[in-house]
């Protein structure tokens, strides 16, 4: 059975219109044409039709098929990337390691993704930073693509950070904010740049750290998002409260608060209303002082 028999008896069997099938991912008339069997759909489309259809690519391609191939590789991405933003290092080498047939035979940006990865294993869950360092080093001269350079570029200057050495810690996260597109992710693009403020903060450059986390909360609020925005905020407050602008910097620390308590991010929370707490009665000292 061919691929728009498949789509056609499967739309069927949930009664499903070709108008319902198109919504929002093709036209109709594109529908009508694949059931006929007069277009081949692209293998992007025919990720969206399977999803609307409530059936893998292994239903139209069959489990060896390079779609399938394909698919399953992106599926393992995506669950990996989840449990990298947790921070739940053991989750990803048991993934890895349980894929390692797949993984092996990843080609181009996947392949290079991977070995991402392994580095970043190197790093958080054997502890061996400095070959996680070498890994990144040239693991970045090889990547062309734009959106995981900047992750890998992200990477090395986290490694030279927790190595305390800022000053090469700067020039990657600068090379980085360097390579900036609108066509790129705003998530990869708040990483990084809150990375380069807590570099800068550290180098105590406020005034140069200020300036990047406004362009980071620039970067979320116009996604209309709350990702790293609570962070955004503290080195807002941090970066004031170093300038000697205390007023301004307690009213950051407060709504930094109010994102980690909308968040359920105890840990922030209690760290943040003691900070809010210390700046309070330090004001309120100078207050008393001035009368």
């Amino acid at each position: 059975m061919k691929i728009g028999e498949k789509i056609k008896k499967r739309r069927k069997e949930i009664k499903m219109t070709q108008a319902d099938l198109s919504d929002g991912i093709c036209t109709q008339a594109m529908i009508s044409r694949i059931e006929k069997k007069k277009v081949r759909p692209s293998r992007e489309l025919m990720e969206k039709l399977a999803e609307r259809l409530n059936v893998s690519l292994h239903y139209f391609y069959g489990e060896d098929s390079v779609e399938s191939r394909y698919s399953k590789t992106a599926q393992l991405c995506k669950l990996i990337r989840q449990h990298l933003e947790r921070r739940e290092y053991d989750s990803v080498s048991y993934l890895i390691s349980t894929n390692e047939e797949l993984i092996d035979q990843t080609i181009g940006e996947d392949k290079l993704f991977f070995e991402w990865v392994t580095a970043l294993l190197y790093d958080y869950r054997d502890g061996d930073h400095d070959k996680a360092l070498d890994h990144l080093i040239a693991l970045e001269k090889t990547t062309k693509n734009g959106e995981l350079r900047i992750e890998i570029i992200d990477s090395i200057g986290n490694q030279y950070l927790r190595k305390e050495d800022y000053d090469t810690a700067e020039k990657y996260y600068h090379r980085g904010f360097d390579m900036f597109s609108e066509w790129m992710s705003h998530e990869k693009k708040a990483k990084l740049l809150l990375n380069y403020s807590v570099c800068l903060a550290l180098k105590k450059k406020y005034s140069d750290c200020l300036s990047k986390v406004f362009q980071g909360l620039d970067l979320v609020v116009s996604e209309n998002t709350l990702f790293l925005l609570g962070d955004f905020l503290y080195y807002k407050g941090y970066c004031l409260e170093n300038l000697d602008q205390k007023e301004d910097a307690l009213e950051a620390y407060k709504k930094a608060w109010m994102i980690f308590d909308i968040q359920q991010n105890e840990k922030f929370s209690v760290s943040m209303q003691l900070t809010i707490d210390r700046l309070e009665k330090e004001l309120g000292n100078v207050t008393q002082l001035e009368k």
